[in-house]
């Protein structure tokens, strides 16, 4: 029996710096049950509080949001705004940054919709910007519906890691990332190799954010091959996995003795 995929969010940082366009993440903890070492966007896990948290600008269309499990679309993205305080200080919301209240949504004490009421927060939907759509293989036996979100933060300097989740972290172009990660630099799972590899084709945060602001996000769920000494992702349009709706580039990644490989 299939297992349901868990409702989460994630946000990929976006700045202007040097006449490029750069991207932030983090690294997470070798001790982590999920991508452990992985370098990715800021995110987690859909909190039952977060559809009661303070919003303006609206919540996703839900024609343009689709099928959604166990979470409306509101609730995903103050899960965005959540763990990117959470993880890396930058609040995408109306208000004053408190250490405190960070502090105790770190360590579950409080949930963000009640840490907003008191500081009088209020999520700005309009800093987010849908733009992917993961869901993972069936037969994981830890499956997400994950939504991952563009932020553009001007003051990009505020961000870093928690030191506990998140290990490190830092700000590079796309390619960048993308390069680090061929010369076996930074680990990086399938989702994030994508993501980035889509917003290398732009110069600035705002015409990733006004290219992903209207084009249609469907959803990717890939296929998994486990061989003897490799585990293999094949994303729609692969020869393998034929699709209506295939993905541009490469379609497979291979995970090799603690190492992900492109297949180009």
């Amino acid at each position: 029996m299939s297992t349901m995929p868990r409702p989460a969010a994630t946000v990929a940082l976006l700045r202007d710096r040097d006449g490029s366009l750069q991207v932030f993440l983090v690294k997470r903890s070798a001790r982590s049950p999920f991508m452990p070492s992985a370098f990715v966007f800021p995110g987690g896990r859909v909190d039952a509080a977060d559809g009661a948290c303070p919003v303006k600008g609206g919540e996703l269309d839900r024609q343009r949001m689709g099928e959604t499990f166990g979470a409306p679309p509101l609730a995903y993205q103050v899960a965005a705004v959540r763990e990117t305080y959470e993880e890396c200080g930058v609040l995408l919301a109306e208000g004053t940054e408190q250490d405190r209240l960070r502090a105790q949504l770190q360590g579950g004490e409080i949930s963000f919709a009640e840490a907003a009421q008191q500081a009088g927060w209020v999520v700005d939907a309009g800093r987010l910007t849908y733009f992917a759509w993961w869901i993972t293989p069936e037969g994981e036996s830890r499956r997400y519906d994950t939504r991952f979100f563009l932020a553009w933060v001007r003051d990009g300097n505020k961000a870093g890691h928690d030191d506990y989740e998140t290990v490190d972290s830092g700000w590079d172009t796309a390619q960048g990332w993308l390069e680090r990660f061929d010369a076996g630099q930074v680990i990086l799972a399938p989702p994030t190799w994508r993501s980035l590899f889509e917003l290398s084709a732009f110069g600035t945060a705002a015409q990733a954010i006004s290219a992903f602001s209207s084009k249609r996000v469907v959803p990717i769920e890939p296929r998994s091959v486990q061989g003897p000494d490799t585990f293999t992702v094949l994303l729609p349009g692969d020869v393998d996995y034929p699709s209506e709706t295939p993905v541009q580039g490469p379609t497979r990644h291979t995970l090799r003795a603690g190492r992900w490989f492109i297949h180009r």
